[in-house]
């Protein structure tokens, strides 16, 4: 909450209070990166930057291992809570590298939630950043970024830990795999929205993505659409989404109930959607 916003009631104090202590409990920390030259060549350059996205000072540190054994520091600091520091600029052929990235979180001058301090390695390959989907649309820059997340959502965790024949069948569930009622395809209106959240509708390929990138490009365009119609009131939107594992339609209903408060949703009509469709009205 900004020390300039006005709160107009207890309630709505006490509302505040409880989305801080709720953030409190899924701190999020990145390693991002946008284009500062002509990346379609190969002398494009791209800037990294480390975001907090979080109500706590990070103290960060990111190395890498020489070819002498021995670990080398790159990168350390104290970055505030919720805000992002550039770090270094390099030609986009010289990412093929391993960082070692260790996280520590805290407050200052009030107690918090005991947050385990963050060890973990991310690797990162050159070819990622040539190709066509990998910039996206972001809530932290203006322009599209790589976002690679160094501490994962527990959705994000739960994709890691799947079998491969369980990431197949995602894969193909959000290739438009899973069975559904045959329907005729249903033009939008004024009144009515159709969007098709299937990862085959949204990007070419798949190929090269982990299951957490797919999970987020189709949150995002989810996202983007949201944003696009939340003053046009009493418009309905249909996302299609599929039934798969239900990966998709948890988070879906999850970001309802977070960030769209009060909106009401409910299934899609079955004999047009089967299983798969979740209804939004705005």
């Amino acid at each position: 909450m900004s020390v300039n916003e006005d709160v107009s009631s207890p309630a709505a104090y006490s509302e505040e209070l409880e989305d801080e202590e709720q953030d409190d409990f899924h701190p999020r920390f990145y390693l991002a990166y946008i284009k500062t030259g002509n990346n379609q060549t190969e002398e494009g350059k791209v800037q990294a930057y480390i975001i907090n996205d979080s109500n706590y000072y990070c103290s960060y540190l990111i190395s890498w291992l020489g070819e002498d054994g021995y670990m080398h520091a790159l990168h350390q600091g104290l970055i505030e809570p919720n805000t992002k520091l550039p770090l270094d600029e390099k030609l986009a052929r010289e990412l093929d590298v391993t960082y070692d990235i260790q996280l520590i979180l805290f407050k200052k001058g009030k107690p918090y939630p005991a947050v385990a301090p963050v060890s973990t390695s991310l690797t990162i390959k050159a070819r990622r950043f040539y190709k066509e989907n990998s910039f996206r649309a972001n809530d932290f820059f203006y322009q599209p970024a790589v976002l690679f997340s160094i501490i994962k959502s527990e959705l994000e965790q739960k994709m890691e830990l799947l079998t491969e024949k369980e990431t197949r069948a995602i894969i193909l569930e959000k290739e438009g795999g899973d069975p559904a009622p045959p329907k005729a395809k249903r033009q939008s209106t004024p009144e009515l929205l159709e969007v098709d959240l299937h990862i085959n509708e949204l990007i070419d390929s798949v190929a090269g993505l982990s299951n957490g990138e797919i999970l987020q490009i189709q949150m995002d365009q989810f996202h983007a659409v949201m944003e696009a119609n939340k003053n046009l009131k009493g418009r309905r939107i249909v996302f299609i989404h599929g039934v798969g594992n239900g990966t998709l339609k948890t988070e879906l209903r999850k970001q309802l109930d977070r960030k769209y408060k009060g909106l009401n949703y409910q299934d899609a009509s079955f004999r047009e959607y089967g299983y798969g469709a979740t209804m939004v009205i705005l």
